[in-house]
C-alpha cells in the first residue's frame, strides 16, 4: 500500500472506450442542442479543414478526410465531452515542414502526410497505454506559447499569396513578409478585394455577432460571388478547383520500407507539438465544463484520431480550442455534436464537391488567417518575463527562430533550452538557514533577528536530493560549519526533499561522516514520507537511528 491520495485505475474496456460509459446514459433532451451544435462546428470545421490542408501542402479533400476520421475516432476514445479534434494550424504547418525535408524524387506528399498522421497516432496510443500523460509537460508553457505564436505568424504570412494573389519569395517568414510588402505591384486587385473583404467580415462577425458562423457566411458568399460575377474566368481569381467526390479508401499509405523510418522521426516531433496544444485545448474546455482531464486518456483519444486520419489518407490532427468553444457556445452537451459534424463533412465529401470547387482561394486564406490570428499574439508569452527570466529567454529564442529559421529546428531548440534551464534550476536549489522565533516556529530571515541558536544550525534544502544537486547540499553545509566555530549540531529540514536517488544517498552519507569527523552531529527533521522510504531501502535509516525527528523543535532540543 502506498501513501498516494490518487490511485490510477486499472485499464478496462470501459476506460479505454469512454463512449461505452456516456452513450448508454445519453439523455434525449440533449439531442436538439447537440444537433444544432454539430451544425455550428461543421460550419467552422469544413472551410478550416480545406485551408489547413493547403497549409500542409496537400489537396483540400485531404483536410476533409482527416476531419471525418478524427471526429469519429475521438468521439469513441476521447475523454473530454465536447472537445473537437480535427485539422489544426500548428500541426499542419509542422507536417508541411517535415514533408518538405523528407521529399525527394518520387516522393508522394499525400502519402508522407498520411504516414506522419498514422505514426504520430500510434506513438500517442502507446504513450497513453503506458501512462505517459506527463509527456504534456515536456515542453514548458512559455516555449509552447511562443512556438505557437511564431508559427501562427508564419502561417499568416504563408497565406498572403492566396489572400493577395501574389507570389511569396524567401526562406523564412520575415523575408516573405518583406517581399510581399515591397512588391505591391505583384498584388492582384480583384483577389485583394475578395480576400480582404472576407477577412474583414470574419473579424467583424467574430467581435460583434459571435453566434453567426462567420466562416460559413464568407464561404457561401465567396462561392456565390464567383458563380454570379464570373470571377474565376473573367477576373482571374484562383479557386480550389477539382475536389474528388466520394469517401476515401482505408489503408496504409504507400511509403515503401525505407520511408517509414524517416516518418517515425517526424512523428515524434508532431507528438510533442500536437498533443501539447490539444491537451491545452482540452484543459481549457474542461475548466468551462467542470470536467477533469485524464492526460493518459487524452493521449489515447488523440492517438486514435490520428491513426484513423492516417488510414483514411488524412493529415495530422489535434484538439482545437476555437472549434470546441464554438460548439460549446452553440449548446454542445456530448460528443454526439461532433458525430453530427462528422456526418455533415461526409455529406460534403459525397455531394458538395462541385460546389466547393468554386470556393475562392483568397476566402480560404482569410478563413485560415482569422482562425490563427488569436494565437499569433506574442503577448501570450510576453508576460512570462516578469515570472521567470530563463523561461522567457527560452520562449523569446523559440519565437524568433520560428520566424527566421525553420519550424522543427526552432522547436528542438526551444525544448533543449527548456530542459537545460530545468536542469539548472534543479542543480541550484535554495539551501536556507532557518532561525527560531519566540513563538517556537522556524523561519527564514533576512537579517540577524532572531539570533542564531548557540551551537545549532537548522538548514532547509528546497528540492529533491538527486545527482544534479547533491553536491550543493554538501558544499553549503560545509561552508556553514566553517563559519561557525561553535557549531555542534546541524538539523536538516527535509520537508521538501520528496525524492532521493543513489547519488543523493551517497552525498547524505558523506555529509554525515564529514560532520562526525569534525565533531558535529547531523539530524534529520520533518522527513517526507517518500524520503523516509528511500532511506530505509538505501540502508541509511539505520545509520540515522535516533536522529530522525518529526519536528524541528525535537531535533534542536538537547539530547536527554
Amino acid at each position: 500500500m502506498t501513501g498516494d491520495l490518487v490511485r490510477r485505475p486499472t485499464r478496462t474496456v470501459h476506460s479505454l472506450l469512454p463512449v461505452l460509459r456516456w452513450l448508454p446514459s445519453y439523455a434525449r433532451a440533449d439531442l436538439p442542442r447537440d444537433l444544432l451544435a454539430g451544425v455550428g462546428v461543421a460550419a467552422l470545421l469544413i472551410p478550416e479543414s480545406l485551408g489547413y490542408a493547403g497549409i500542409a501542402g496537400v489537396p483540400p479533400e485531404v483536410g476533409l478526410y482527416a476531419a471525418i476520421a478524427a471526429l469519429a475516432a475521438y468521439a469513441v476514445t476521447g475523454g473530454a465531452s465536447i472537445l473537437v479534434v480535427g485539422p489544426a494550424s500548428a500541426v499542419a504547418a509542422l507536417s508541411a515542414s517535415l514533408v518538405a525535408e523528407m521529399g525527394g524524387a518520387g516522393a508522394d506528399p499525400v502519402a508522407l502526410t498520411a504516414g506522419l498522421a498514422l505514426v504520430s497516432g500510434l506513438l500517442l496510443v502507446v504513450a497513453g497505454l503506458l501512462r505517459f500523460g506527463w509527456i504534456v509537460h515536456f515542453i514548458s508553457r512559455p516555449v509552447l506559447h511562443a512556438f505557437v505564436a511564431g508559427l501562427s505568424i508564419s502561417i499568416i504570412v504563408g497565406q498572403l499569396d492566396g489572400l493577395l494573389g501574389t507570389e511569396l519569395a524567401g526562406e523564412n517568414a520575415v523575408r516573405r513578409a518583406i517581399h510581399v510588402a515591397t512588391h505591391l505591384g505583384g498584388w492582384t486587385p480583384v483577389t485583394v478585394v475578395v480576400g480582404v473583404s472576407a477577412l474583414v467580415i470574419l473579424l467583424v462577425l467574430e467581435r460583434r455577432l459571435a453566434a453567426v458562423p462567420g466562416a460559413l457566411v464568407v464561404v457561401v458568399g465567396g462561392i456565390l460571388a464567383v458563380w454570379a460575377l464570373d470571377l474565376r474566368d473573367a477576373e482571374g481569381v484562383a479557386v480550389l478547383g477539382d475536389i474528388p467526390r466520394g469517401l476515401p479508401t482505408v489503408g496504409l499509405p504507400d511509403l515503401g520500407d525505407t520511408r517509414w523510418w524517416e516518418v517515425v522521426a517526424g512523428g515524434m516531433a508532431l507528438v510533442l507539438v500536437g498533443f501539447s496544444e490539444g491537451y491545452a485545448a482540452a484543459t481549457a474546455i474542461a475548466d468551462r465544463t467542470g470536467e477533469t482531464v485524464d492526460g493518459d486518456q487524452e493521449l489515447i483519444g488523440s492517438g486514435a484520431a490520428n491513426v484513423a486520419s492516417g488510414l483514411l489518407g488524412g493529415l495530422v490532427v489535434s484538439g482545437s480550442l476555437s472549434k470546441s468553444a464554438a460548439g460549446q457556445a452553440a449548446g454542445a452537451r456530448t460528443q454526439v455534436s461532433n458525430l453530427v459534424a462528422a456526418a455533415l463533412v461526409v455529406a460534403t465529401v459525397l455531394f458538395l464537391g462541385p460546389v466547393f470547387e468554386l470556393l475562392p482561394e483568397p476566402v480560404v486564406a482569410a478563413v485560415v488567417i482569422a482562425a490563427v490570428l488569436p494565437a499569433a499574439d506574442p503577448r501570450r508569452f510576453w508576460h512570462f518575463r516578469n515570472v521567470n527570466r530563463l523561461d522567457f529567454a527560452a520562449a523569446l529564442a523559440t519565437f524568433t527562430l520560428v520566424l527566421v529559421w525553420e519550424t522543427l529546428p526552432a522547436m528542438i531548440v526551444g525544448v533543449v533550452l527548456s530542459l537545460a534551464f530545468l536542469v539548472r534550476r534543479a542543480s541550484f536549489p535554495d539551501v536556507l538557514e532557518l532561525r527560531a522565533t519566540p513563538a517556537g516556529t522556524f523561519v527564514r530571515v533576512a537579517d540577524e533577528s532572531p539570533p542564531r541558536m548557540p551551537g545549532v544550525a537548522v538548514v532547509r534544502f528546497e528540492a529533491p536530493l538527486v545527482y544534479a544537486n547533491a553536491e550543493r547540499l554538501v558544499a553549503a553545509v560545509g561552508e556553514l560549519v566553517r563559519t561557525r566555530d561553535d557549531l555542534r549540531r546541524v538539523v536538516l529540514d527535509a520537508e521538501m526533499v520528496a525524492d532521493l536517488d543513489a547519488t543523493g544517498a551517497e552525498a547524505l552519507e558523506t555529509l554525515d561522516q564529514r560532520l562526525t569527523d569534525q565533531g558535529v552531529e547531523l539530524r534529520l527533521a520533518r522527513a517526507h514520507h517518500r524520503f523516509r522510504d528511500q532511506l530505509e531501502r538505501s540502508g541509511l535509516a539505520e545509520r540515522f537511528t535516533g536522529r530522525l525527528h518529526e519536528h524541528i523543535a525535537d531535533a534542536v532540543a538537547p539530547t536527554v
